[in-house]
């Protein structure tokens, strides 16, 4: 019998060989994980706290939501650097705009062509757009040298994301190409492009927008009433006028969590683009500054770790996704506290919404992908 035995041991070594080493899983980042946690949880309380006295409805979508992106986002930080591998950006970014030319010729919503809807649920494609285009300039800048001596390498690039910005636009929305062009602009001015050449495109993009604004009435109000909102109070400034009056009436220490005033029918959008007013009634300035500190926390580290990474693609795509999202989380603070005119992009991690949720998470399991294979290329080394 122990013959038996051992001879059965050999053979299911030899097996386990010949099947090669089990997947091991990479060990996350730490500052990250923990970051992103305090996001999510943070994100359904808030969600719940600014709609759950109408209804919740809005709260469960949104457990829902997250429990996909949580999902999307461990799965992402353990097989995006094998996957990337398999699939080129450009095909990606070929993908993006049928789909959102799919959106453009889709029903209109609240006069504007920014969902697809397929019944039980709707996507908004120029949510995915920002991280597939961030991942394309990342592959395709990371493959060239000395861009600084030849500018002519990034017109392809530069072409490519003005045709994905540019579809984004004809659907009636300039929140998100404005981040988007800000985003394109700082990967092309890290991987060396020339800051004069980028300057002209910039000034080149003024008078486009200044277009886009007038040729719509509702766009030039909010424009105008931004820097004297309480003259607009009764139309275009009563949004604006009300976060005021939820930031300014929490006071340092705030009313308490689910004890806001403002978000009861007073302040609309309470749960997407003006959380943060509500945020700022309960938990007051000093749980604002908190959270503003968590958004500032991920983007030194998220720069830190791009600046430590042995491959300009991964540089570029962690730098990418790192500003993505604390830009666009800065520009919604900025907006409801009336620093900017007032503009449709959701706060990262609270704000209400399939789309934005998933893709943030998402954008999160890449980053901890790509630190955790840099930090282990560094110790094979």
């Amino acid at each position: 019998m122990e013959k038996v035995y051992i001879e059965r041991t050999k053979v299911a070594a030899r097996a386990r060989a010949q099947r090669g080493p089990a997947i091991k899983l990479l060990p996350l980042d730490s500052a990250l994980l923990s970051l992103t946690a305090v996001f999510v949880i943070g994100g359904l309380i808030f969600t719940y706290s600014s709609s759950a006295f109408d209804s919740l409805s809005y709260f469960k979508r949104q457990v829902l939501f997250n429990v996909l992106g949580v999902a999307c986002m461990l799965f992402l930080s353990q097989f995006y650097s094998r996957l990337q591998k398999l699939i080129k950006p450009v095909w990606l970014l070929f993908t993006t705009w049928g789909l959102l030319v799919w959106a453009l010729l889709s029903a209109p919503s609240a006069n504007v062509h920014r969902w697809i809807n397929f019944g039980f649920f709707n996507i908004q494609p120029s949510e995915a757009a920002k991280l597939v285009l961030i991942i394309y300039l990342a592959g395709f800048l990371g493959k060239k040298k000395n861009i600084r001596a030849d500018p002519k390498q990034i017109i392809t690039p530069a072409l490519y994301s003005l045709i994905t910005i540019g579809l984004i636009v004809a659907g009636r929305d300039l929140g998100i190409p404005a981040l988007m062009f800000a985003v394109a602009a700082a990967v092309f001015f890290i991987a060396g492009a020339p800051v004069l050449k980028l300057l002209y495109v910039i000034l080149a993009a003024v008078p486009v927008a200044a277009i886009e604004i007038y040729r719509h009435p509702y766009r030039l109000m909010r424009t105008l009433s931004f820097l004297s909102p309480e003259e607009a109070a009764g139309s275009v400034g009563y949004q604006l006028v009300h976060s005021f009056y939820a930031i300014g009436s929490g006071g340092w220490f705030g009313k308490g969590l689910g004890s806001s005033d403002l978000k009861l029918e007073y302040l609309p959008a309470a749960h997407t683009d003006f959380i943060f007013a509500v945020m700022c009634e309960e938990i007051g300035m000093l749980g604002a500054f908190l959270v503003i500190g968590l958004f500032v926390w991920l983007l030194v580290r998220g720069i830190t770790l791009a600046l430590r990474a042995k491959s300009a693609f991964n540089a570029y795509l962690m730098a990418g996704i790192t500003l993505c999202i604390c830009l666009q989380a800065f520009v919604n603070m900025s907006v409801a506290a009336g620093l900017l005119p007032t503009k449709g992009l959701p706060l990262p991690f609270f704000s209400y919404g399939g789309s934005s949720v998933i893709v943030t998470l998402a954008m999160m399991g890449i980053l901890m992908n790509i630190s955790a294979v840099e930090r282990q290329n560094g110790e094979a080394r």
